[in-house]
């Protein structure tokens, strides 16, 4: 028996055509499918209802994606989806107005080895913690505990002979990039993705990997393998890192 989803809630997929550091990113072909808005829809739709699934893009051949998995489509302006002439907030509100469901989740094509279990796993701790609990969002991240310096010094631990060994060091959050969930109301009231007392979701390494940089899509592509070799695809693979 799955864990359940929340009543009304609806995965965003954003994808612009443009790219700063990769051209064209989002029609990278990865595992078995021809671009990564293939994969991730071919992904969620394994998981939610694919009428649930906003694809959301000013890019028509972008869109017509979505129709091959029976996706729901939303069309974005052009002032939210060209480099970054609209703050950030502007582009989150200007696409969640659109999408009339009480709860929202935002899923990144960029973050292609999160598994199909793990949105599962998650959409349940949102409904667990966040529906019938006291946290008003949810955030997935990697648990990390490595040495960290700014240009002022060490950060989370004693540089010198009083070395801090990398158990000892505090825990701390990356965020993945992978996952954002959060009520539709309260996304507009904050103008952003997550409320001030997140669920930290903590995800397989695998979903920490982000392509920002043409290698982080060499290194995706590579541990493609392990993601196959795994059949981390199917739903119901256990994971035992996942929360």
């Amino acid at each position: 028996m799955r864990d359940p989803i929340p009543d009304d809630l609806a995965v965003i997929v954003p994808a612009r055509r443009g790219s700063s550091r990769i051209r064209e990113k989002c029609l990278l072909p990865f595992g078995d499918q021809p671009s990564l808005i293939h994969w991730k829809l071919s992904q969620l739709v394994k998981v939610i209802d694919p009428a649930r699934i906003y694809l959301s893009s000013e890019d028509e051949e972008f869109l017509d994606i979505a129709d091959q998995f029976g996706a729901s489509k939303h069309k974005r302006g052009a002032r939210i989806s060209v480099g970054h002439e609209a703050p950030f907030r502007d582009v989150i509100t200007g696409i969640v107005r659109d999408i009339d469901h009480a709860h929202i989740a935002w899923a990144t094509v960029v973050c292609p080895l999160m598994t199909p279990r793990e949105y599962a796993l998650a959409f349940a701790e949102y409904q667990r913690q966040v529906v019938e609990g006291e946290k008003d969002s949810l955030l997935g991240v990697n648990r990390v505990q490595d040495y960290y310096w700014s240009a002022d010094g060490a950060l989370n631990y004693t540089a010198d002979r009083n070395h801090t060994v990398s158990q000892d060091l505090p825990e701390w959050f990356k965020v993945t990039n992978s996952l954002y969930m959060a009520p539709r109301d309260a996304i507009m009231a904050r103008e952003y993705f997550l409320g001030a007392n997140p669920v930290l979701f903590d995800l397989a390494r695998l979903a920490g990997v982000d392509i920002d940089y043409i290698e982080d899509y060499r290194i995706a592509r590579a541990l493609y393998a392990v993601y196959a070799e795994d059949g981390l695809g199917e739903l119901e693979t256990p994971l035992e890192s996942a929360a």
